[in-house]
């Protein structure tokens, strides 16, 4: 471990070297992934990749802010002369309360925002074992917040065959909150902006904490009992996990016991997917509210609060936050730090991994926007992770992954990008795969600088 982190910080001591502070502020950042292989032609129906699911709804969320931005502008005029304190303090606000029930209410539409990543998340998890789903929370299918279109001996052969999957399928919704809340919190740290999503990220971490409030309260039985009235006779209609959180404690605890063992769906066919919270062992429950309250870690964020970069002085500045998401073999607590000393852009984050009955760590370094020419630069992660390989188990994973991107500049606007990735056998979020994996991806970047 010692040996391998030394290695990772030589590396960037030998690409760091010094430059004057970038000044430029950007009213928009857009970042369309056009191509993510093997996913987008091993996934059944050719659907996202993860990633791809990722930056759509991050891009559908700049341009909601963006206008949020403009209106608020537009309203209080806070750049008037003479400019008047209750102005700029009523602006923000504003953009802040209506931030906010955007994030609450427009992520449940329909289209690349909120819920569907989320959605899209679970199944591009079922999608590597080349199980089909549709997403429930689509325009072009149904609005409901679902994925649907998996039969229960589906469901039941991915249990038996590959429980760590069917576990990741069921938390990787999850994960795509707290991967989007990762990926906002370190790109506006590193890029001056005109209007930060800072009451996205509230609302992210609101929804993770709520999920587990609801999964560990009678309200989960209570719905187990009153959802199937609403819900579809056919089994491939209805949401494959029915609730993620306590069907994900209720597999992990119950690993020898077929998917199929559960309660019988009232007046249809197969079985009711819902599970409730009395549906678990205590030792379940126990492990189920203890989770809850480490998802409360994901509000430790100083970007939530408007603080969204620490400067010491005009070369160096910092922030931090913690992170908790759920996982296959149980949870992963990691803490981020992101450094900008002049033009260099770095992160370092630790990670520590449990089980049932181990633990593990992490570590990763990033180095972003690295310029190697003018119009050409580059991102470039490492990370390193001993981590269980199952809840259940006692063995773990020595392994890692790497990514390189590179970003070359058509116009002061416009740039293009590709880059490769790839990994050993183990759990990095953001990738479906649980064994080895190399992936490559290409896509356009548009930037809107303020003048």
């Amino acid at each position: 471990m010692k040996q391998i982190t030394l290695l990772f910080i030589t590396i960037f001591m030998i690409t760091a070297y010094t430059f004057g502070q970038d000044s430029t502020t950007y009213k928009l950042k857009l970042t369309v992934p056009v191509l993510d292989f093997p996913q987008n032609s091993s996934l059944p129906n050719y659907y996202p990749s993860m990633n791809q699911s990722l930056e759509w709804s991050r891009d559908l969320y700049e341009l909601s802010f963006w206008g949020i931005d403009a209106l608020g502008n537009k309203i209080f005029k806070p750049h008037q002369y003479p400019e008047k304190k209750w102005r700029t303090y009523s602006n923000h606000v504003f953009k802040y309360a209506l931030g906010l029930g955007f994030s609450k209410y427009g992520s449940e539409l329909p289209v690349p925002l909120g819920v569907w990543g989320h959605e899209e998340f679970h199944r591009t998890a079922l999608g590597v074992k080349n199980i089909s789903s549709e997403n429930g929370n689509w325009f072009l299918s149904r609005w409901d917040g679902t994925v649907y279109g998996v039969s229960d001996e589906t469901l039941d052969e991915l249990k038996a065959n590959d429980l760590n999957q069917l576990l990741y399928s069921y938390t990787a919704g999850v994960q795509y909150e707290v991967l989007l809340n990762q990926k906002i919190t370190v790109d506006d740290f590193f890029a001056d902006r005109t209007f930060y999503k800072n009451s996205l990220l509230l609302y992210n971490a609101h929804y993770i904490f709520n999920y587990f409030k609801f999964s560990t309260s009678a309200i989960s039985d209570s719905v187990k009992v009153i959802a199937p009235e609403h819900e579809d006779a056919d089994p491939s209609q209805r949401d494959f996990a029915g609730a993620d959180l306590t069907a994900w404690v209720y597999d992990m605890y119950n690993p020898d016991l077929p998917f199929t063992f559960r309660d019988s769906f009232p007046n249809g066919e197969g079985v009711n997917r819902r599970v409730g919270f009395s549906d678990l062992s205590q030792e379940g429950q126990n492990f189920l509210i203890k989770q809850k309250k480490l998802s409360l870690l994901n509000f430790v964020n100083p970007a939530i609060f408007f603080v969204n970069k620490i400067r010491i002085n005009q070369n160096l500045a910092f922030n931090f936050f913690a992170q908790y998401a759920p996982t296959h073999f149980g949870n992963d607590v990691a803490f981020y730090l992101p450094v900008s000393y002049k033009k260099l852009n770095m992160l370092v984050d630790f990670h520590n991994y449990s089980s049932r009955n181990d633990n593990g760590l992490g570590i990763g370094l990033g180095l972003f926007n690295y310029s190697i020419t003018e119009k050409l630069n580059m991102d470039l992660v490492l990370n390193y992770w001993n981590q269980p390989r199952s809840f259940n188990g006692n063995e773990k994973i020595n392994g890692g992954a790497f990514q390189i991107k590179t970003n070359y500049a058509i116009k002061n606007n416009l740039s293009a990008y590709a880059g490769v990735s790839g990994k050993t056998e183990g759990w990095i979020m953001g990738n479906p795969y649980l064994t080895k994996n190399i992936s490559f991806e290409a896509g356009l970047k548009f930037n809107l600088i303020k003048k």
